[in-house]
């Protein structure tokens, strides 16, 4: 893709309840040549955005220049911190799945009291081994409550056409 995801604008939707309003701190971990934290931006979030490749952060750079705070930081070891806000598009479930404990555990210490994480996650890779490496709806719930309050939980409606219907996403609250 060459732009924000479709699905950002529903998982946005979805957090209408929630109140995000301009301003409101962001990070997007595994933030790639930064579509979506770019479009965050654009709707007037204040975003940093983490990825250990340089070349993605190069690349971000490129695209989008300084409406982000790009960091080439490892979302393990950072200190950034803390959010209001995370926003995962598949960092999730890029990284090997008994790493996704430790990554709930991270996003939950990054975030403020109450912050919200907002993921979207794949459910069906088309059999391939991965990454990114599918994770059941259900699973993801049980995975999540130990750290988050889940407040959403629904297929997405509005993926890129390559990844439609095996998409799926999640707001949780931190508790």
């Amino acid at each position: 893709m060459d732009g924000p995801s479709p699905v950002l604008a529903e998982l946005l939707a979805a957090t209408a309840p929630h109140r995000i309003s301009a301003g409101t701190e962001v990070a997007v971990p595994g933030c790639g040549f930064g579509h979506d934290a770019a479009e965050l931006a654009r709707r007037g979030l204040r975003v940093t955005a983490f990825d250990f490749a340089p070349a993605a952060i190069e690349g971000a750079k490129a695209r989008y220049g300084e409406l982000v705070d790009w960091r080439l930081e490892d979302w393990f070891t950072t200190e950034e911190g803390p959010f209001e806000l995370i926003f995962d598009h598949t960092c999730f479930v890029a990284m090997n799945p008994a790493r996704r404990v430790e990554y709930l555990d991270i996003c939950a210490t990054r975030l403020k009291p109450d912050g919200l994480w907002l993921a979207v996650l794949f459910d069906d890779t088309n059999g391939r081994p991965g990454p990114p490496f599918s994770v059941d709806m259900e699973d993801a719930r049980s995975l999540a409550e130990a750290r988050f309050e889940v407040l959403h939980l629904s297929r997405a409606t509005r993926s890129h056409p390559r990844r439609a219907g095996r998409e799926f996403l999640v707001i949780g609250r931190k508790k």
